[in-house]
């Protein structure tokens, strides 16, 4: 349903009143000049209201936003408008959409002509600065009259939230990551995994530790056993969303925001081998947890819940997040926690809990680096606030080395990956450890 239009006077009538005026300025004291003046208001305004009930109304004009859902966080994404006129005379329209104030977005007002019956569309670009939802607004028009004397101007109601989800290029990062690792380990002629999966001819270079003496018995030829990856097993990401990955970084996005789409491209390299991922995302309390899931429905659950992860402000219970994993996973899991450790105090108390994880699980502490700080570190100081700086920097980076080193003296594991590479981090672990088949 559209919004009731009321008719007003363009510039161009402005600038006619205004004109008509110039008499009174020249020959002020002339007869007649006044009722000249006069007449020519009126028909300037006679002229404005005929051109305002020739003007297209509200009802002239049929539009759709056409977007695809959800949106790609911190990706441009394309969103049409699907324009079909209903008026008797060509519409000269002023188009403004109102996309929301958290996208960057460009062209959306736009200027156009349709003749009667005539169907266009239009697009442009809109690029989310964060993950959740995106409220779009109703679609602001403006027409002019064959005079272009008066317009109307209504809104039609096209308002609509939408998600938006991790940017799913990373998912792309991860295939490349995926073919790159499993390539290299052909290259060095690996068998991956622990479970069985056929038998082949004896080739040069198998390991004889791989021949099965049996077969090779039967078949009068060497036979050596092939090996895969063993399917089915449980692999948790937990994502600190409190104040250590809340800081931004020079692209403008958070640390949460790079862990968010690794554990995304995890999830689906998980998904791919048979595995189940599930998630646990907390701060000062556990948030939301995700069952360990598999195929498609596994990754949309999943993605439901990352989509909405966001950073607070606030100091973040490992112990709670911990312990909501322990009461839902009992056997041997990957268990990988996005996280920064560049607090010593909550390193500390980190320890002793993660030390009572690792006994039954396979843990990896995944700190997303500032590649800022460390260039902060290694630079050469010219004033002395550059001083500071860089004292600063490698303080933060010893006290990180000291917490991983802590962490892995009780058997954890723990890297640092620049957010720029972390998919292919975090997707290669994952790969090696499947391939050693260490669950």
């Amino acid at each position: 349903m559209s919004v009731f239009s009321v008719p007003f006077p363009t510039s161009r009538t402005a600038l006619l009143l205004a004109l008509a005026a110039l008499p009174t300025l020249v020959a002020a004291g002339a007869p007649g000049v006044l009722a000249l003046v006069v007449a020519l208001d009126v028909a300037i305004l006679a002229l404005a209201a005929l051109d305002a009930l020739l003007t297209p109304g509200p009802g002239s004009l049929e539009a759709r936003r056409e977007l695809r859902e959800p949106l790609s966080a911190f990706a441009p994404n394309r969103v049409g408008l699907a324009l079909a006129s209903r008026a008797r005379r060509t519409l000269r329209l002023e188009l403004a959409d109102a996309p929301p104030p958290e996208l960057d977005s460009s062209a959306h007002r736009r200027r156009i002509a349709l003749r009667p019956g005539e169907s266009a569309r239009l697009e442009y670009q809109a690029t989310p600065r964060r993950r959740g939802e995106a409220s779009f607004g109703d679609l602001h028009v403006r027409a002019r009259g064959p005079l272009g004397l008066a317009f109307r101007q209504w809104r039609l109601p096209l308002a609509r939230t939408v998600p938006v989800y991790p940017d799913l290029r990373g998912l792309a990062a991860a295939a490349g990551a995926e073919r790159a690792e499993e390539g290299r380990a052909r290259t060095r002629g690996w068998h991956e995994g622990r479970e069985f999966a056929a038998l082949r001819p004896y080739r040069p270079g198998d390991d004889v530790r791989g021949i099965d003496w049996k077969a090779t018995a039967r078949r009068g030829a060497p036979v050596v056993r092939e090996w895969q990856p063993e399917r089915n097993q449980a692999v948790w990401l937990l994502l600190d969303c409190g104040r250590q990955l809340s800081a931004r970084l020079g692209d403008g996005r958070s640390k949460l925001d790079h862990a968010v789409d690794a554990a995304l491209a995890l999830a689906r390299a998980a998904a791919l081998r048979g595995d189940r991922t599930g998630a646990v995302l907390f701060g000062s309390e556990v948030v939301r947890v995700v069952p360990p899931g598999t195929g498609r429905a596994g990754l949309e659950a999943l993605a439901e819940a990352l989509h909405r992860a966001e950073a607070r402000p606030e100091e973040s219970d490992y112990g709670a997040a911990f312990d909501a994993l322990g009461a839902r996973q009992r056997r041997r899991a990957l268990v990988i926690v996005f996280t920064d450790l560049s607090d010593p105090d909550t390193s500390a108390l980190l320890r002793a809990r993660a030390a009572q994880l690792a006994r039954r699980h396979l843990v990896l502490f995944l700190a997303v680096a500032d590649s800022e700080i460390a260039e902060a570190a290694s630079s050469r100081p010219e004033r002395s606030e550059e001083a500071f700086a860089r004292v600063a920097a490698e303080r933060i980076l010893a006290e990180r080395e000291l917490a991983a080193a802590s962490l892995a003296s009780v058997g954890v594991r723990v890297e640092s990956a620049p957010a720029r590479s972390l998919v292919a981090a975090v997707v290669n672990r994952y790969l090696e450890v499947k391939r050693r088949g260490e669950l």
